[in-house]
């Protein structure tokens, strides 16, 4: 009774044991999307093209779709506990925030090294580089831009290209190219811009936003009435970057958007 179950972990009113999430940002085309490392993310398009791209990931018996805010929410705090990056007793002290994907290019599973690196033309390390640094063990470079800290990791989450999610402000499509919205299973929606009454006038525990308000000062920006649609992990505030970061755009492609794939049982 003490408990919240994430809502991530229901689609279309049925119970979740799990999901798999695209371990990098979406790449490849619109038409045949991939999930890798060392490639360009696919950015630049706007929501519904991402939507309707995420789709084409068909598996047998499963759904994909472009994440929802509450997807994410549920691996950002993942990264946070015994399981994730903050229980790897390879990192300590500030190294056990998710290093950020400082490449310029988008490149996938690339690291800095370090939480708050600079931005690079491709990004320093590669995901696979494990090995200790001169600085210390706790500085894995490559590995440490995942949510464990380990290749089995969930990379591209902080930094990288800023991430749009399905999470929405009183279905308002902005320039998402959407004429009117998908079905509600697709995406969480929010019914107020004062973050603890988002969720049915109160806190959306589990979505990592006004619980998780601060946490390695992490940049905020909800959503408004402008910009409807949330963005996630940041590519624009190198000080504030982070897997608890969010902001928000009205559906376009600003700043070379980019998406993660879901994929569900059904």
């Amino acid at each position: 009774d003490e408990y919240h179950i994430n809502t991530a972990f229901t689609f279309d009113e049925q119970e979740l044991s799990g999901i798999w999430v695209g371990k990098f940002e979406t790449a490849g085309s619109t038409g045949t999307p991939t999930i890798l490392p060392n490639t360009e993310a696919l950015v630049n398009i706007n929501i519904k093209t991402m939507f309707e791209t995420a789709k084409k990931l068909v598996v047998s018996g499963y759904d994909s779709h472009m994440a929802k805010n509450s997807e994410w929410g549920a691996v950002a705090y993942l990264s946070q506990s015994i399981y994730g990056k903050y229980g790897n007793p390879n990192y300590e002290g500030a190294n056990k925030e998710v290093y950020i994907n400082n490449s310029q290019n988008f490149i996938t599973g690339r690291s800095g090294g370090s939480p708050n690196a600079s931005y690079v033309p491709r990004g320093r390390c590669l995901y696979d580089n494990g090995k200790a640094s001169s600085i210390g063990r706790e500085n894995l470079c490559g590995e440490g831009a995942s949510t464990t800290g380990k290749i089995t990791g969930v990379y591209d989450m902080s930094g990288g290209a800023w991430e749009y999610v399905m999470g929405n402000l009183n279905d308002g499509t902005g320039s998402s190219g959407f004429s009117v919205m998908p079905e509600l299973k697709f995406y969480d929606k929010y019914t107020s811009e004062t973050p603890t009454q988002a969720c049915d006038g109160g806190v959306c525990y589990g979505h990592a936003l006004s619980e998780t308000s601060g946490w390695y000062s992490d940049y905020t920006g909800f959503v408004n009435s402008p910009n409807p649609w949330f963005v996630r992990g940041d590519a624009n505030h190198e000080s504030n970057v982070g897997v608890f970061s969010f902001g928000r755009y009205n559906g376009d492609w600003p700043y070379g958007n980019v998406f993660r794939i879901v994929v569900v049982s059904i």
